[in-house]
């Protein structure tokens, strides 16, 4: 085992979770795009646009952070070779 071996899946478990969230997104959309004719059914209609743009945001965070994981990987998995190769 490698101290990069663990990265890719942390890098899959962000990518699971943005995807999670972004099912979660998909619905409270759908539950907002309905049409709320009383007062508190405005709000929560508002409410939910709220929470969705948060949700977008994190989604975006989590996306970001698996990429970086990527490229933190890719510069691991480097390191590691070149340190294998200069222990020949």
């Amino acid at each position: 085992m490698t101290a990069g071996s663990d990265i890719p899946a942390m890098e899959g478990a962000l990518r699971r979770q943005a995807a999670d969230l972004g099912e979660i997104r998909r619905h409270a959309l759908a539950v907002s795009l309905l049409s709320w004719e009383s007062p508190a059914g405005r709000n929560f209609r508002s409410y939910l646009s709220e929470r969705c743009l948060e949700l977008s945001r994190t989604i975006d965070l989590l996306e970001s952070a698996a990429a970086d994981l990527r490229e933190c990987g890719r510069l691991v998995r480097d390191a590691e070779m070149l340190r294998h190769q200069a222990g020949q």
